[in-house]
């Protein structure tokens, strides 16, 4: 089984090798955080409306490879439980945004996450070098002052600590979360989206809980599918709820984050925006599908 690593701070992963667009031409260069600030709403749009994207990777994430077509590759994201495929996350992504050859990393006891919307990556001289999203993963290999050292697909690297240290913290993992996804209220909704640069629904929900170390799945559906169910009286902040075509009894197609006050937390629809939304709206209480929790 032949692997790569991203070596971009977000690889944008396509439904094909011809889904990209004129306007995408800074994604397919892994330049995503100004790909997304010059797409116009319904640029945004489209990129659901014609179902173009399948998913994103951070910095670091493992891709297994299925096979090389010029350049492009088709892969699967190791780290997206997918029920589709026991692989990962499959779809095609310019095998120029990912490493030459498979990462051999050394031995190593400890895993940091950052944990802030945005992290600088420095060389060994202390120059930055990228700048990478919340819930970009790193293995430690030492510390250098107020800096981790980690191994990257670039080589050795090094984070500032404080990167890695929650700003918000709850009395649980579930309020912690809500109050980071705090931060993204107003950002503007992305399809595929799982960076700080924009998320979809279960991208939203996916990435807070990857920055705690809560492996759960990519999509709604297999999300909806997981956790521990709850009934509403044992909802807590940082709960997930969901929602389904058919009166809540068909395909799953959203999920928000509960906050209490009978409001959820959502990255809600293509050309909308991070929202608090309540419960009780007439599209949601009529399609609610239950709850789930991952955290602990």
């Amino acid at each position: 089984m032949e692997t790569r690593r991203v070596k971009v701070p977000v690889a944008t992963i396509w439904k094909t090798k011809t889904s990209p667009r004129k306007v995408d031409q800074l994604a397919l260069d892994g330049d995503v955080k100004q790909w997304v600030g010059q797409l116009s709403d319904q640029q945004s749009i489209d990129l659901s409306e014609d179902d173009l994207l399948e998913t994103q990777a951070l910095f670091n994430d493992e891709v297994i490879i299925d096979h090389f077509e010029g350049e492009w590759v088709k892969v699967y994201i190791a780290s997206q439980k997918d029920d589709s495929d026991s692989r990962g996350y499959p779809g095609w992504v310019p095998k120029k945004l990912l490493s030459d050859e498979p990462v051999v990393y050394p031995p190593v006891t400890s895993t940091v996450r950052i944990a802030f919307k945005t992290a600088k990556l420095y060389d060994e001289t202390k120059k930055p070098v990228l700048e990478l999203s919340l819930g970009t993963i790193l293995l430690q290999t030492g510390v250098d002052g107020d800096y981790f050292e980690v191994v990257t697909p670039l080589g050795k690297g090094y984070i500032n600590r404080n990167a890695t240290i929650l700003p918000f913290v709850g009395q649980n993992a579930g309020e912690t979360m809500v109050q980071m996804g705090r931060q993204f209220l107003g950002m503007r909704y992305l399809w595929g989206g799982i960076s700080s640069y924009g998320f979809d629904c279960s991208g939203f929900a996916y990435t807070l809980h990857r920055v705690l170390g809560f492996d759960i799945p990519r999509d709604a559906d297999d999300q909806q599918e997981g956790g521990l169910p709850l009934s509403p009286e044992e909802i807590l902040p940082g709960d997930l709820v969901f929602f389904a075509y058919e009166h809540g009894t068909g395909y799953v197609h959203h999920v928000g984050m509960y906050i209490g006050n009978g409001q959820m937390i959502e990255s809600r629809t293509p050309g909308a925006k991070v929202d608090i939304a309540d419960l009780t709206e007439p599209k949601f209480a009529s399609e609610f599908a239950g709850f789930r929790r991952y955290w602990r």
